[in-house]
């Protein structure tokens, strides 16, 4: 994996550090650069170490930026086939779960002391809850064409906080006292902007092969 360096104030700090480097993580959905063989097993991954935070010396959560959003449109609910010959107003329930992903790839649970670092430091400075998961249950009409099929799309109200942790060791770890993860970036669901979030009604022709199926 790749290594980078994060100058830091104190004159013991900066010759540790100058040894230490830093794991580093890509944008969010990106894995990590492959280190070579040669490094391997002279560095730990980024998941060991999100591990080690409840039992660093120093775990800490440094955020960069925050930003609220609305997520990629995705289809809740059935599809609903209309095989008459009138308009079918109808009325599609939905459940939709928004889990926290982020950028590393590492699981997320609410009792994980990374997560408990992150969540902290990212409502601190940004004055935003956060939590875990998120499920949302609703229901939206429509009104489907003869022949058509219609179904409900929606885009959940999300939040992103990027940032990078620091960790200190009492004893060497991997070699060196002090590591660090940079563009780190967690995103999931958000409480304080509802109205990022949308539910909307489309529709299309059936095919042929869904006429048959339908018996249409």
């Amino acid at each position: 994996m790749r290594f980078a360096l994060r100058s830091t104030p104190t004159t013991r700090t900066r010759r540790v550090a100058r040894s230490a480097g830093a794991v580093a993580a890509l944008a969010l959905g990106a894995s990590l650069l492959a280190a070579p063989q040669s490094y391997a097993a002279d560095s730990p991954s980024v998941a060991e170490l999100l591990q080690r935070c409840g039992s660093a010396d120093l775990c800490k959560f440094h955020p960069q930026s925050y930003t609220a959003y609305t997520g990629p449109g995705h289809q809740v609910g059935a599809t609903y086939y209309n095989c008459t010959h009138e308009n079918a107003p109808s009325t599609v329930t939905w459940s939709d779960t928004t889990a926290t992903t982020n950028s590393v790839g590492v699981a997320i649970e609410a009792q994980m002391e990374f997560w408990k670092v992150y969540k902290a430091s990212v409502e601190v400075s940004y004055s935003h809850s956060w939590t875990t998961s998120h499920t949302n249950t609703d229901s939206k009409g429509i009104n489907v064409r003869p022949g058509y099929k219609g179904w409900v799309v929606r885009g959940e109200a999300k939040q992103k906080a990027k940032g990078w942790y620091e960790f200190h060791f009492g004893k060497r770890y991997y070699g060196h006292y002090i590591w660090y993860i940079n563009n780190y970036q967690a995103a999931g669901w958000d409480a304080d902007h509802p109205g990022n979030a949308y539910a909307e009604g489309h529709d299309a022709v059936m095919t042929s092969g869904e006429r048959a199926a339908h018996h249409c």
